[in-house]
């Protein structure tokens, strides 16, 4: 179990300062160190200047970034999309944006003028899809693609 330190201060009282040092004392002796840093109001993640990038080049392994918005993570390894999916067990649903070469259910969206051909990667695609009218697409249409994709969806949580 990690030990926890708190660092408390009014504004402008050194706790950024303090942070950042101990995280590069800590870390150039071999400990790994995460930080989490509260902001009170909107907070930016890894913007030039800011605490929580101070953090992260300081040596952190994870920096987490609470603000009223919700907690956002900057880590330095990188896990591989099914420990990120294992991590988040959980919730009922999770959807990923993006190209990722896991074999998990995935609808493809096509672009006008695209054909299912254009997409080399068919392993578990439950639907090729378009915002557009598409001969190549079983679904068209955000209302007629997000209508579908919750019958899947309400289908696939009935079998758990």
């Amino acid at each position: 179990m990690a030990i926890t330190l708190q660092i408390i201060g009014h504004k402008k009282s050194g706790k950024t300062l303090i942070t950042e040092a101990l995280i590069k004392a800590l870390t150039a002796k071999k400990i790994q160190v995460a930080a989490i840093k509260h902001d009170a109001h909107v907070g930016q993640m890894d913007v030039p200047g800011t605490d929580s990038e101070r953090f992260f080049e300081a040596g952190a392994g994870s920096v987490i970034l609470e603000s009223q918005h919700g907690f956002f993570l900057h880590q330095r390894s990188v896990p591989t999309l099914q420990e990120e999916v294992e991590r988040l067990k959980d919730y009922d649903v999770i959807l990923i944006e993006g190209h990722h070469g896991e074999n998990f259910p995935k609808v493809i969206l096509l672009k006008e003028g695209e054909t299912k051909a254009n997409w080399s990667q068919s392993e578990a695609v439950i639907a090729f899809a378009s915002l557009t009218a598409n001969p190549a697409a079983n679904i068209c249409g955000q209302e007629e693609i997000v209508a579908k994709l919750i019958n899947y969806l309400k289908e696939e949580l009935r079998k758990c």
